[in-house]
């Protein structure tokens, strides 16, 4: 903490603290696929800060798919080369959702991280993880509104709350639905370098100021939203191959938000074109998949509320219901009616 204040007031002073390292966060990923949103919301908020130095790690040094979509990014470390070149370890660890939950060799490594005092962090459902490690027993935490009742039945010894967008206890944090990564890692990033640091970040991003009110309970899988999944499985021959068509420098928030939540409405499958991998303005590289279908639509990444223009996008395209499913799945306040 001050460390992170003393960067702040150099920072705001114009000074460039070269005799005070960085804060290192490093983000998991996994070759058995990495929520999209989980991971590309906290690089794009913490890289654009400029105050935070933020790696990829994967236990190999192959790129990783994410998923929801069609997508893969390339790790900046592999676990091994990641620990032998910073032996002091990270300030803070952030668990994206990742498929494989029940890796014996990742809980080893964040038991051990967490013994030695750094910061741990999961997004969305990456709380399987933390509670796989046995990191969350004993701690009030969150996780996805739609796996709460799995959560509570697996892991008993956790007090599992949906009161919150992010819940800290101790020096772990664990976040709601996808849609929280965003304000949760603006907050995160005031603890790291400072308030005035954060508010610059979401001023470049058009994020708003975070904020952990919520009710995870007013999310549901209701009629209208089954139905609205049931009727565009069904119209297969209606479904979009979309194109993100990706240049150098792109906006990674807008590029996850656009893979994800296109791919998320049951009527679309998001690819993203970058031939030979493409990096981003933060330093991720994105591959594509070699071969590539014929596209029906190609679109332009949105980087002003990436979130709310795609789902704004989603409505014009498929109507508001689909929409609405979509901010289900994301657990994001337009499934509320905006509110």
């Amino acid at each position: 903490m001050i460390r992170a204040l003393i960067l702040a007031a150099l920072l705001a002073l114009g000074l460039a603290p070269h005799a005070l390292a960085k804060p290192l966060v490093a983000i998991l990923a996994d070759p058995s696929g990495t929520e999209t949103t989980d991971l590309t919301a906290p690089f794009a908020i913490l890289s654009e800060s400029g105050a935070v130095d933020v790696k990829i790690v994967s236990p190999t040094a192959a790129p990783a798919r994410l998923m929801p979509g069609v997508a893969w990014v390339r790790p900046h470390e592999t676990q091994a080369t990641f620990d032998r070149r910073y032996p002091a370890g990270p300030d803070m660890i952030i668990v994206p959702f990742i498929m494989d939950t029940k890796d014996p060799a990742r809980a080893a490594w964040l038991r051990a991280q967490a013994k030695r005092g750094v910061r741990i962090v999961s997004i969305c459902d990456g709380a399987f993880v933390l509670a796989e490690a046995g990191l969350l027993d004993g701690r009030q935490a969150t996780g996805h509104w739609a796996s709460h009742g799995k959560r509570a039945k697996s892991y008993p010894a956790v007090t599992w709350r949906q009161d919150a967008r992010w819940v800290t206890d101790g020096k772990i944090t664990t976040t709601a639905g996808v849609s929280a990564s965003a304000p949760a890692s603006l907050a995160l990033l005031a603890e790291l370098a400072g308030e005035e640091t954060m508010r610059g970040a979401a001023r470049r991003l058009g994020l708003p100021a975070p904020d952990r009110g919520h009710d995870a309970t007013a999310y549901r899988f209701s009629g209208e939203a089954m139905g609205t999944a049931a009727g565009n499985v069904a119209a297969f021959w209606r479904h979009d191959r979309i194109a993100l068509k990706l240049e150098s420098g792109f906006d990674e928030l807008a590029f996850g938000a656009a893979l994800d939540g296109w791919t998320r409405s049951y009527r679309a499958k998001a690819w993203a074109v970058a031939p030979g991998g493409v990096t981003s303005r933060g330093g991720m590289t994105i591959y594509g998949a070699e071969r590539l279908p014929e596209f029906s639509r190609t679109l332009k990444l949105t980087s002003s509320q990436p979130i709310e223009a795609m789902l704004g996008e989603l409505g014009a395209a498929y109507g508001e219901p689909t929409a609405r499913f979509v901010a289900l799945q994301l657990e994001h306040p337009f499934w509320l009616g905006g509110r």
